[in-house]
């Protein structure tokens, strides 16, 4: 399973949407992947690049459960020297269409803090 059980039930143990999306995206670099593949596909080290920070093999877990949720699509380039890219499908094209929303809403609603 993708995401714990605790995460995605509600007190009643029936099935939450809302937790399972919130858990989703509550894990660390899944919104920046989405984030980064709504302008189109990325290279595995092209994507690495642009999120920053997050090492090798988190990513690739990452990416792994986005795919077995069926949010990515990940095609292996056989041309030499192959390579992977990642898109969003268009689940995954729906979700960075929802983050777009709560970016609305977070500059609508929320305040910069002071640095």
């Amino acid at each position: 399973m993708v995401l714990e059980r605790k995460l995605v039930l509600d007190d009643t143990d029936t099935y939450c949407p809302v937790r399972a999306t919130l858990a989703l995206l509550g894990q660390k670099w899944v919104p920046h992947i989405i984030y980064e593949l709504m302008d189109g596909k990325r290279r595995f080290n092209d994507l690495a690049h642009r999120i920053g920070g997050c090492n090798s093999r988190t990513l690739r877990d990452r990416l792994k459960n986005l795919e077995d949720l069926q949010v990515i699509s990940r095609t292996i380039i056989a041309v030499m020297p192959p390579w992977v890219e990642y898109e969003l499908t268009p689940k995954g094209r729906q979700l960075g269409q929802a983050l777009e929303e709560l970016q609305r809403w977070g500059k609508t609603y929320m305040v910069e803090p002071c640095i």
